[in-house]
Order: structure tokens, then sequence, then C-alpha cells
């Protein structure tokens, strides 16, 4: 079977998008430059980015106003899910970690319905030592449903994923997918490196240094790689176009912002994998940020973190409006971060975000 994939084009988000998002007033605005109602029609929002045909990336609260697409098949149950990432928890030298990671867990085992099960996304401690891992499992413990883990760049680079691969992944590959009441679900390592650390002769602890350095342009950009391409065509060879696919990656499966590493270099092969399935809504983390992308017929989220937020890349956030995009307080412990619910209904994925800066959790 001839491949779908096509040689990765570098540089395919540099330029400004049309973006989307709320003031600190709680006002919708566009990438146009105009601050819109609070109560602005779905009809009017889309009418206003121009998102026929179009690419769309968007800020905070962008998923609750795109519309569903056609019913699928009645095959498929309805189910939601919980999406954690990026905790970075350190031990007792930064407890805000544990506080945050903590109300994140009690809110979900609250949930009702209980989630299916959880999806965390990677970097669940700050220094990848087995110190930080079993802290974080202790407190990982208290949450009731299912978690599936796969892994981020913090998890991974001070032993190369010995610790995580043995107690979190617990599989022959850090990558895997599994069906779940009619839809596929496909946790994908995107965390992956070339090789910058041998020839240069790093230390365990100098190579996480430049793994988890967010603008270290030593490391290179994130890959797939072939060896999971080619498992994720065979994956999905025998997988009815109708299905809904949920896919689940660390880092962003498009070219996002290159100097902070929200990059992946092969993600286009990816996304020419995934372009025959009619219903595709893939989660990364790592960004720290509320983004909203499509390409083509795959939804893209971009979910919170739990630890701290990043602010937006430069070609964003710089919209020239007199209300400025909101940024998360340093005096309010849960300012910008929060977590995720995912449902498919109707066999149509989509998801609500728990944005904490909107309503901080009690504790």
């Amino acid at each position: 079977m001839e491949s779908r994939r096509k040689k990765p084009v570098d540089g395919a988000l540099d330029g400004l998008a049309p973006s989307a998002g709320i003031t600190s007033s709680g006002h919708v605005y566009d990438g146009y430059r105009h601050v819109l109602a609070m109560r602005w029609s779905r009809r009017g929002f889309i009418g206003a980015l121009g998102l026929t045909g179009a690419t769309l990336v968007a800020a905070p609260l962008a998923s609750q106003l795109l519309p569903g697409s056609a019913i699928a098949g009645p095959t498929v149950q309805d189910f939601t899910f919980a999406i954690l990432a990026d905790s970075h928890t350190m031990g007792k030298k930064n407890p805000l970690m544990k506080i945050r990671l903590e109300a994140a867990i009690r809110q979900i085992n609250e949930q009702v319905p209980t989630p299916d099960f959880v999806m965390y996304l990677g970097d669940s401690i700050h220094d990848g030592t087995r110190e930080e891992f079993k802290y974080f499992e202790d407190i990982m413990a208290q949450l009731q449903p299912k978690v599936y883990y796969l892994a981020g760049e913090h998890d991974w680079y001070l032993d190369l994923g010995e610790y995580y691969m043995q107690h979190m992944i617990r599989r022959p590959q850090p990558y895997y997918s599994f069906d779940h009441k009619g839809a596929h679900i496909m946790a994908l390592h995107g965390c992956n490196l070339n090789d910058f650390w041998t020839a240069r002769k790093l230390t365990a602890e100098e190579r996480m240094h430049v793994a988890g350095t967010i603008n270290d342009k030593s490391q290179g950009p994130f890959i797939l790689g072939k060896p999971q391409l080619d498992w994720m065509e065979k994956d999905l060879a025998h997988v009815p176009k109708e299905t809904p696919i949920l896919v689940f990656s660390h880092t962003p499966l498009y070219h996002y912002y290159r100097p902070w590493n929200m990059w992946t270099q092969d993600a286009d092969d990816a996304q020419a994998i995934l372009k025959p399935f009619k219903h595709v809504q893939v989660f990364h983390a790592h960004v720290h940020q509320l983004v909203e992308h499509r390409i083509g017929n795959i939804s893209f989220c971009g979910v919170l973190s739990t630890s701290w937020p990043h602010p937006y890349p430069e070609t964003y956030h710089s919209l020239g409006l007199s209300d400025q995009m909101p940024r998360s307080n340093p005096a309010k412990p849960f300012d910008g971060l929060g977590w995720h619910v995912g449902k498919v209904a109707g066999g149509i994925p989509s998801h609500e975000d728990i944005l904490w800066t909107l309503k901080p959790p009690t504790t």
C-alpha cells in the first residue's frame, strides 16, 4: 500500500492565524481585533472568524462555541473521560503542585457520571527522579477512575523512560491503542528527540535539563519517528472510517511555535494517516494553554496544565486589543490552570474546558 505521508513542511504556522478567546472581563474576541458580546451566537462567531474551509487557532473557551458535526453510526456508545496533563510535581520543594493536582483529582472524582477513564498526557514530574515519581504516584492513587498514561519529556530524559515504562505505561512500547465503546483511542509518544546528548557527552542530568528547557534549540524538534508512524498506519488499517478516533499526544501534532519547541517535525505524516477518518479529535499537552486548531478533518485541543500556564506565543497574543488577553495572576494559585472533560456523544467527540480562571476550585 502506498504511504499517505509526505515530507514535512517547515514553518507551517509561523505566521499570524485567526485567534479567539476571552478577555479578563469575560468578553469573546476574535483574531480580527473585534471584541464580541458575551452572548454572541455560534453562527455569528463562526461567521466573524470566517472559518468556512479555514484553519482555526483559538485561545480560551472556543471549544465550547464550536458546533458538532453529523451523527455517526449506532454502534458507538456515549461515554465521558477526563484529561490531565503537565502537573510537574517536584516533591516537597514545591507543595503548590500537589495542591493543584489534588484539586483536579477531587473534581474528577465528583463528576457525574463518573468518567470511564482518565488520560494523563505527560510531564507528571519535573526533574525525572524516582523520588518525584513516587511522590506523584501517591497523589494519583486518590483518583478513582482508571488512568492511562503517556510520557512527556520531563518523565523521560533522565533515565530515558525506564521508570515511566515500568510503572506507568506498563506496555512494550510507549505508544499504544485500544477500543472503547465503539471509539478507537490512540496514545502516542510525542516527546521523541533525536540523540543530542551522546556526541556531546552529556550526563543524565544535563540531558534532562536540555530536554526540559522549552527554548533550548540544541535539543532539536520533537518527532514521532518512522517506527511509530508505521505502527499508526498498521493500527488504523482495519478501523472503519466512520469510527470516532481519539488521539492523545504530549506534544502538538502540528507546527505551532518552534522557538518554544511547541512543534512536532513529522506531524503532517500523522495528519495524512488520520485524514481518511470522518471524526478525529486530537488532544495534546506541553503548551500549558488552551489552543483550538483544525486541519482538514482533524480537530486539535491544546490542554490546560495543573502546574503553571505559559503565555501565548508572540504571534498569537499581540492582537492589538485594548482589553488584554488573560494572563495568570500570581496572587491567584489556580489562575490559568485546569483540566478537561472529554465526551463522545452520538459518535461525535467533544470536550469541555475546566478553566479555573473562571471558577477556582475550593480548597
